[in-house]
Formats: structure tokens, C-alpha cells, sequence
């Protein structure tokens, strides 16, 4: 370790060095002996200079070189006043009565008596001065001045001081490992150790030593491996002290074993209560961990029964689809239904009257899940329920119209008065097949409009939009309206999970790419063009999420060469 310092030799010089020396004695943790020899030379030697060196004419740099390595302090003041040879100096007259003494001359005495070493040199060609002063500290000295070993009496230091080594440590360097054998103890002459241990390969930090405590006591005492690593934070230097040595200090100085016992008894009582600390706190964690995994298990138990209970509804609306769809005489019809979620909004449906006419529906409620199917079960009960209601005795235009009137209002009006807090609606297209004469009329209630497609896969017709969806608006007026299935051609009506299915770079599947899908493949049957417009949809999603349910309903009247 070294630093310097230049002030100006001037009065204030003495002050800013004294100043500087004790920054050092602060961060080098300086013996006292070294710190009384730093200061002499600058209150003595310093002064001088000031005093004797410089002219007021003519005054200069005063430098300050101050190195401390291995216990030796290395002390040069440097100056380019008068020369002068501390060595020339005569030894004041100690012998002599104070009154009768030349003034002076005392305190380079002093340094000279204190210091290992003195030496002095001028240089003729840049006039400065020089004056190396060394201090180096025995092994006694440094024991001496550590407050441990104050209590042991001065011959048992003396003689044990000799037969003691001196270990330095890098910082990082380890003194000892956990599991080490505990032939020996330490005494921190300076610099800090820390003492850590590892937990599940993790390091944890026990305690920091620092000058003057004692360390690895313990070990020696029981003859016991290491209990932990010692590891040096800084620069340290540390005395060992075997067995031998050790229980002569603690037999010579029962103030040192009782302050190594306090030592002792402090450290297990802070192990104690970190480790208690740390089971009180493991305990919390295990408290919280027990609860969160009762609270996952609740969860989880919770999201098994909703599972079973979707499981169950997906099952029951997957019933309200018909199982075999009616065949009418020249006719193919076929159908598919697909919820976005465990459970859908979506649903077509077919009704077969007592005359052979087919109702066809096909649904929307809005939103998903078990809400939106409650009202799909509500809304395609009412239809079947109203349908086969109406008597059967009128003229087939007009029973068409009452059949179609009479469902729709009656679950639009049921729907509004018993769940309109609800704020939920279905879009409904509901049409009546006459199989005989390919005539269907519908009604639709806010749907998709379907579309008629012609024998060449162009579309001939889209159907009317028609008013608001069920449930809006009590008492709502429905207009019907009629269209002719000439043969070969097919009524396609769908959800709007077709047109608005999203591909990963969030395009819709559209009108356009349906229209251009149903023209490739008109000459597929109906069934076949249900599966194959399905997978068209798949395959432009790739796999992306889909926020709402697909249905198709497709109705097929076969031409003469098909029959």
C-alpha cells in the first residue's frame, strides 16, 4: 500500500500532513507505534523545514511518500530547501539539567532513537532532499498491539512471539475449507475474513471477521473437522496459533479465556437464533406453500367439476343436434356444428311436419359458453314446440306462413319478457322445405344471409337479411319471403364463424373466399361440400385460436340426372 501527498512549505504544511496521516492510519489500520513514529517525523522533520529549510523568499514543495507492505513502514519526506543530515545533528545532552540544555535537537533525537532505519541523501543537480525513514514491526509488536492479547502478560508474549508465522491472504483466497481439520486458530492481524457456507449449492455468508479477532477457535478446542470455508474479503494478514501455543495463552491469562469464552458463547448464541430465524422462516414459506397448494388443490378441483359439468353440456347441446338428418324424395341435406369453446352459440336444426314438409334452422346466439347454450336449448325448444302447434288444415302458402310466424314471434316474445335482463339475443334463419314443389320460405331474423347457388357454382341468389334477432324487441313484425330450389342448385346457409375465421396473420376467411370455395366444388354433393368447405376453413386458420363457433346447413335439390 502506497500514497503521497505535496503541500506547500509553508505554516500550513505541518497541518494538511497531520491531516493526511490520519486518513492513513484510519484505512491502513496503522499499529500505534507506527502511527506515533508517522507523526513525529512529520511534526519534527516537517517543521524544519518550514522553519529552517526555505527562505520567505524562495519557499517550495514539501512531498510525503508513505508505503506500508509486510509490517515494515517506509516513511520519505522529500524537500528542496538548505540541505541538512539528520545524522549531523548532535545528540542533545540528556544528562544535563532541563534549564541547562541547548534548545533543540530533541525531537530528531527522537525519530532517530524510534525509527529501524534513517537514511538521508542530497541531490547537488536538482537540489532536492531526501529522508527515508523505516519502521518494522516485530511479531511481538504486532501482538502487543492488538486489544486480544493486552491481558496475557509481556514475558509469555515474548516468548512465544518468536515461534509464530505470519500468513497472507489475496482477497478471495481461502484460508481453510468446510471439513478442513481443525489443527490450528487464527488471529486477524489485519485485513477481514468472511465465514461462509453452502446450502443446497448455494453460498450463504455466516459472520465477518476482522484485526484483532480470533478465528477457527472452536475446531481446536474439540479436535472437530472445519464447520465452515474461510475466505479473506481484502487483503488480510493473520498469526496461527496451534494447540501448544493456544492453551498456554488461555493458561496464562484467565481475562483472555474468558473473553475467547464470551467470544464463543456470543457466536453459538447468534448460530441459535439465525437458525431458529431461519426456521421460523422456512416455516412461513412450508405455512404458505401448504396453503397454496390447498388453494391450487380447491382450484383444481373446482375447474374439475366445471370440466365435468362443460362435459356435460357439450354433451347435451352436441344431443340437440339431429342425429340423422331427414332425406326428403330428390333432396340431400347436411349439416355441421362446431363451438369456438367447450361450449357453443351455434346450431342448425331440421323439424319434420306431419305433411313431409322440413323445417330448416339455422342459429346464433350471441357470446359462448354455457350461457350462450342455455339459450340455444331455449330458443330451439320454442321453435319445435310452436311448429307443430299450428294446425295443418290451411292452404300450404298460408300454413307456411302461419308455421314461421307463429314460432318465431312466440320465442322472440318468450325471450323478451322471461330474459331480457339477460341482454341476450340469437340471430335466427328459419325456412320451411316443401319437398314436392322446391319452394322455401323463411323467414330470417338478423342472420347471415344464406345464399342459393346455381347448378355452375355461382351464386343466384343471397337471401334477405330480414329484421332484428330474437330477443331484441318485444312484439317484433317478421316479414316472409319465398325462393324457388330449382334442381341441381343448393341453398348453403352458415354461421358467421365461416366468413370471420382468422388465419395467424389475423385475415378473415371472408364472403369471397367462401363464394370461390362453393364454385370449385359445386359438384360435390352436399355432404361432401359440408366436409369440404370445413376443411377449407381449417386449412386457411392453421391452427390459429377461432373466437366464434361454425355451423353450415347445406340443402340439396338433385337434378333429373341424379335421381
Amino acid at each position: 500500500m502506497q500514497r503521497q501527498i505535496s503541500v506547500f512549505a509553508d505554516w500550513n504544511a505541518v497541518t494538511e500532513l497531520l491531516a493526511f496521516s490520519d486518513t492513513l492510519e484510519a484505512d491502513w489500520q496503522l499499529p500505534h507505534d507506527y502511527v506515533y513514529l508517522l507523526r513525529l517525523v512529520i511534526e519534527e522533520v516537517a517543521t524544519n523545514i518550514v522553519k529552517y529549510g526555505y527562505d520567505e523568499q524562495n519557499r517550495d514543495q514539501i512531498q510525503l511518500l508513505c508505503q506500508y507492505e509486510q509490517g515494515v513502514l517506509t516513511i520519505i519526506i522529500r524537500d528542496r530547501g538548505y540541505p541538512f543530515d539528520p545524522h549531523d545533528a548532535p545528540p542533545p545532552d540528556l544528562g544535563r539539567e532541563v534549564e541547562q540544555r541547548t534548545i533543540g535537537g530533541l525531537g530528531l533525537f527522537f525519530v532517530r532513537e524510534y525509527a529501524d532505519t534513517l537514511q538521508y541523501r542530497h541531490d547537488p543537480a536538482s537540489g532536492w532532499n531526501e529522508l527515508i525513514v523505516t519502521k518494522t514491526m516485530t511479531m511481538l509488536d504486532r501482538l502487543r498491539s492488538l486489544p486480544l492479547f493486552q491481558v496475557v502478560p509481556e514475558a509469555i508474549l515474548a516468548e512465544l512471539a518468536p515461534r509464530l508465522a505470519e500468513c497472507r491472504l489475496a482477497a478471495g483466497e481461502i484460508l481453510f475449507h468446510q471439513g478442513d481439520p481443525g489443527n490450528e486458530c487464527f488471529v486477524i492481524l489485519s485485513g477481514a475474513v468472511e465465514v461462509i457456507t453452502f446450502v443446497n449449492g448455494t453460498e450463504l455468508r455466516l459472520e465477518v471477521f476482522h484485526a484483532g479477532q480470533i478465528i477457527g477457535e472452536m475446531s481446536l478446542i474439540d479436535q472437530s473437522p472445519r464447520s465452515a470455508t474461510v475466505r479473506a474479503i481484502e487483503p488480510s494478514r493473520l498469526v496461527a496459533l496451534n494447540e501448544a501455543v493456544f492453551a498456554t495463552l488461555i493458561g496464562s491469562s484467565p481475562a483472555l479465556a474468558m473473553t475467547m469464552l464470551r467470544s464463543i458463547v456470543s457466536r453459538v448464541r447468534n448460530t441459535n437464533q439465525r437458525m431458529i430465524h431461519d426456521l421460523e422462516r422456512k416455516n412461513a414459506e412450508l405455512l404458505a406453500a401448504y396453503q397454496q397448494l390447498q388453494a391450487a388443490q380447491a382450484e383444481l378441483i373446482r375447474l374439475n367439476r366445471l370440466e365435468e359439468e362443460l362435459d356435460v353440456a357439450r354433451r347435451i347441446q352436441q344431443s340437440f343436434l339431429p342425429r340423422v338428418l331427414p332425406q326428403p324424395a330428390g333432396w340431400r341435406i347436411a349439416g355441421f356444428s362446431r363451438g369456438a369453446q367447450a361450449v357453443g352459440g351455434d346450431f342448425f336444426d331440421t323439424i319434420t311436419l306431419p305433411d313431409g314438409r322440413v323445417g330448416l334452422v339455422v342459429a346464433d346466439a350471441c357470446g359462448k359458453g354455457v350461457t350462450a347454450a342455455l339459450f340455444v336449448a331455449l330458443s330451439r325448444s320454442l321453435l319445435r314446440a310452436a311448429s307443430q302447434a299450428v294446425g295443418m288444415s290451411q292452404s300450404p302458402g298460408s300454413i307456411n306462413t302461419s308455421i314461421l310466424l307463429h314460432a318465431v314471434s312466440l320465442t322472440n316474445d318468450y325471450i323478451c319478457r322471461e330474459h331480457g335482463d339477460a341482454n341476450m339475443f340469437i340471430t335466427l334463419f328459419y325456412g320451411l322445405l316443401d319437398p314436392l314443389s322446391g319452394t322455401i320460405t323463411y323467414i330470417n331474423a338478423g342472420h347471415n344471409p344464406p345464399l342459393r347457388i346455381a347448378r355452375n357454382g355461382d351464386v343466384a341468389e343471397e337471401l334477405h337479411e330480414g329484421s332484428l334477432p330474437i330477443g331484441i324487441v318485444s312484439g317484433q313484425t317478421y316479414e316472409v319471403y319465398e325462393l324457388q330450389i330449382q334442381p341441381g342448385e343448393k341453398l348453403v346457409a352458415f354461421s358467421d364463424g365461416i366468413t370471420e375465421a382468422m388465419n395467424p396473420a389475423g385475415e378473415l376467411f371472408g364472403d369471397a373466399r367462401l363464394q370461390a370455395c362453393l364454385q370449385t366444388l359445386c359438384h360435390h354433393p352436399a355432404p361432401d361440400l359440408v366436409a369440404a368447405v370445413v376443411a377449407a376453413v381449417d386449412t386457411f386458420a392453421a391452427g390459429a385460436p377461432q373466437a366464434d363457433d361454425i355451423t353450415l346447413l347445406i340443402v340439396e335439390r338433385l337434378s333429373d340426372s341424379q335421381l
